[in-house]
């Protein structure tokens, strides 16, 4: 089996296992970098000492783009998190190549991804959440949807994808619970609580009767789409953050490391939060949202040390 081979392989089993188009394509763009450098050989050919060359010429990189169709070469190499993806697509293919017993032994197993630097928290702060649904404080159709929208985000940690393509009878307002669609068609479910069941009922209300069964139909007089769909639920955001005078950016998917941060904070637990967050493994939940700067782990450990909890109780382990 030829490298070019391969990678088709395994991006017809990626689709076949139901992950999202975005996956899939960084899959196909990703791999195609490791085809143009080691040239589409057979794949039993392919040694550790090629894939670290691979990593090595990525490192090496002094341009960014150079090998874009349609983007102009600029200064600078690839960031150490542009590397990092290349090279776990590699081991995914490789990974994946050893299981299907397509090779014997699996040459990327000892190949290293470079180390990531901490990233800053990402999540949206809560006093800019404050602002936001203040904004929308109102008996508009606009400001009950507007707040409907915002307490979704907030309550679940859904992704935006989610939040898109949630129709009437995948909410049970009663249960106080709805299934998201999200990465393809995973379907996982989602939990609020009786603030955001308030602004659900009240945008049902007067939520218009249009001729689609999706949770936030799209209101404005052009219709390309009959949802709200993922690009106008940022729009959404834009506008009700430009009325709020709220400085810091306000995405979607900043809702979503809010809620994780916070969960975080208020003393859950790891296993939970990725449950609830609809992750496939704890790494993904911890590499990318339990962020936090030196001070906010100070605040966990004066919250949470065993010395903490001797110094509340008044037992300092004096003995008479």
């Amino acid at each position: 089996m030829t490298l070019t081979d391969a990678v088709e392989a395994l991006i017809t089993a990626t689709r076949a296992d139901g992950r999202s188009k975005a996956t899939i394509a960084g899959y196909r763009e990703s791999l195609g970098h490791l085809v143009a450098f080691l040239g589409d050989r057979p794949v039993e050919s392919i040694a550790l000492a090629d894939l670290r060359a691979y990593a090595a010429a990525l490192l090496d990189r002094t341009e960014r783009f150079a090998d874009h169709p349609a983007r102009k070469p600029l200064a600078g190499g690839l960031s150490v998190f542009s590397i990092a993806s290349r090279l776990r697509s590699v081991k995914r293919l490789f990974n994946w190549l050893t299981q299907e017993e397509i090779l014997a032994e699996n040459p990327a197993k000892r190949l290293k991804l470079p180390k990531l630097p901490q990233k800053e928290p990402k999540a949206l702060s809560s006093a800019a959440f404050a602002q936001l649904l203040a904004a929308t404080a109102g008996d508009s159709v606009i400001q009950r949807r507007d707040r409907a929208l915002l307490l979704v985000l907030a309550d679940t940690g859904c992704r935006v994808g989610g939040l898109a393509h949630l129709r009437v009878q995948d909410v049970d307002l009663d249960a106080q619970t709805a299934l998201v669609t999200e990465k393809g068609e995973k379907i996982r479910p989602v939990y609020f609580m009786p603030l955001t069941v308030e602004a659900l009922r009240r945008w049902l209300e007067v939520r218009p009767p249009v001729d689609v069964d999706w949770l936030f139909p799209n209101l404005g007089p052009v219709r390309t789409y009959p949802q709200l769909t993922e690009e106008a639920v940022g729009e959404v955001l834009r506008r009700l953050r430009k009325v709020a005078g709220v400085v810091e950016p306000v995405t979607p998917h900043r809702f979503r490391h809010a809620f994780a941060r916070e969960y975080l904070r208020n003393g859950g637990d790891l296993a939970t939060l990725s449950r609830l967050l609809g992750h496939s493994s704890v790494e993904v939940t911890a590499r990318y949202y339990a962020v936090f700067t030196p001070s906010e782990l100070q605040d966990f450990h004066a919250k949470f040390s065993p010395v903490a909890g001797l110094q509340k109780r008044g037992n300092h382990g004096r003995t008479n």
